[in-house]
């Protein structure tokens, strides 16, 4: 049967940017452009339902912690769960993390991010089309890019080994802690009773969300550049009711945490990405919102724990 689209994308909105470098690498092997359900298209046009089972060949599913706990992907998995029924081997999934994937999926084809890389992935989309009827085009010769030859001296330090990265640094955390007492005057606004605090350091936001905290914290390298430091992003859980300020963590359990390695020829290519193999990269809002979705999940876990004791 004839389909609207070869790949139909489900993803939390904070993995926006694996999703267009996943696109990069698929889009020219594939007779229609992939989509990303509720997200528009290159043209700027915006596509809804593509991932019932008679618009779209093949849907990918990236898959991680975050996934099925916003409402875009909830409501992704509802129409998936009628497309597995419907058309079974039509859907498959990208691993971007070790949560187990809920039984209802558990079947579908699946390939490990971390393991595989982005290359590997894209490979396995395009053979997850072609397994499904679709056809993929040949890989066109990469051109090889104009590089010119510096004939006088040598070639200026990149945009991160320079002194004005520091300034794009500090705009970027700034942006961080507007960001995050934006969320918390809504968090208080929802929940007065509760404790939602922001406390602001040099290079280190300590962020508390009742009885779960986040620290993000600029580690300077052996080299004065950007290029050498990273971003250390914590979060922790059973921090004390009673306790306030920064002291709070003292006494709280440090539960997950990676680090983030800066990435960007210029201040609008700004990306935070993974310190190991085969990581993510973020935006600053998008990894914002990828760890207060995650210390949102914590906090509900917490509840139910302190609920059963």
């Amino acid at each position: 049967m004839p389909f609207t689209y070869d790949l139909a994308i489900s993803a939390v909105p904070s993995d926006a940017i694996l999703v267009t470098e996943l696109c990069a690498k698929l889009g020219e092997r594939l007779g229609t452009e992939p989509v990303w359900e509720g997200h528009g298209t290159s043209d700027g046009i915006e596509v809804l339902t593509t991932l019932i089972a008679e618009q779209s060949r093949v849907v990918v599913v990236l898959h991680q912690r975050l996934w099925q706990h916003d409402v875009t992907t909830s409501a992704d998995a509802a129409i998936l769960r009628q497309r597995i029924r419907q058309r079974p081997g039509s859907v498959f999934v990208v691993l971007l993390d070790e949560t187990p994937l809920p039984k209802w999926l558990a079947s579908a084809q699946q390939f490990d991010l971390g393991a595989g890389g982005l290359q590997n992935a894209a490979a396995f989309a395009l053979d997850a089309i072609a397994s499904c009827g679709g056809t993929i085009g040949s890989m066109r010769d990469q051109a090889a890019g104009d590089v010119s030859t510096v004939r006088w001296g040598s070639a200026p330090p990149s945009f991160l080994g320079q002194p004005r990265a520091h300034s794009t640094l500090r705009h970027e955390l700034d942006a961080l802690a507007t960001s995050i007492e934006s969320h918390l005057r809504e968090r208080r606004a929802l929940r007065p009773e509760g404790v939602f605090e922001l406390h602001a350091l040099p290079f280190r936001l300590i962020v508390r969300l009742d009885d779960v905290g986040l620290s993000f914290s600029w580690v300077a390298g052996r080299a004065p550049t950007v290029a050498d430091g990273w971003l250390l992003v914590i979060e922790w859980n059973s921090i004390a009711p009673t306790t306030r300020g920064v002291a709070a963590l003292k006494s709280a359990n440090p539960v997950r945490q990676h680090a983030y390695r800066v990435e960007g020829g210029d201040p609008a290519h700004w990306r935070w990405r993974v310190d190991e193999p085969n990581g993510r990269a973020y935006s600053t809002a998008n990894l914002l919102a990828e760890w207060l979705g995650g210390a949102g999940i914590a906090s509900v876990a917490e509840s139910r724990v302190v609920d059963y004791h």
